[in-house]
């Protein structure tokens, strides 16, 4: 399943795509964003891009999973996320695996000035691989995926002032 959606913050591109580049920064959103302490699994940072991998968890009961997938991830959801970033295009990709399920997303990033604000464009991609049941449980996906997205982005916004005021 395809679609789209977009986040409009209140600081510049150039604040947005530091702090996107930032270790700290996602270390940091996922421990405020609930569950144990995340596990950095590797990060790498050139002038032109940066890539990190970081392993989470996520209250699987304040998602509206189905009841399939939640049957498979019990009530904890394991996420392994690789964010990359080029920093020349201001694009990137971000990969989600959901341990225990089948189910892959990924999420193509494009960072943009909006008067003077950035604006990030996601579009994605989630596939599940259940046979005859896969396109319901991508649409069931959809829902709980675009409801944290929006939390992570609003905390993202409130975080970037420390990197609007450096």
């Amino acid at each position: 399943m395809k679609f789209e959606e977009t986040f409009d913050f209140d600081y510049p591109a150039e604040v947005m795509l530091r702090m996107f580049t930032d270790q700290d920064y996602f270390l940091d959103k996922y421990e405020r964003l609930g569950g144990r302490k995340p596990e950095l699994v590797d990060s790498q940072k050139t002038d032109d891009r940066f890539s990190i991998t970081v392993r989470h968890a996520l209250d699987a009961n304040k998602l509206s999973f189905p009841d399939i997938i939640k049957k498979r991830v019990g009530d904890r959801i394991m996420l392994r996320q690789t964010d990359v970033w080029n920093v020349a295009s201001q694009s990137g990709r971000i990969d989600i695996d959901i341990e225990k399920a089948p189910v892959d997303i990924t999420i193509d990033l494009k960072l943009s000035e909006q008067n003077g604000k950035a604006r990030l464009t996601l579009r994605f991609d989630i596939d599940a691989q259940v046979p005859l049941l896969g396109s319901k449980i991508e649409k069931a996906i959809a829902g709980p995926i675009t409801d944290r997205l929006h939390s992570d982005m609003a905390l993202s916004n409130k975080m970037a002032s420390d990197y609007a005021a450096a």
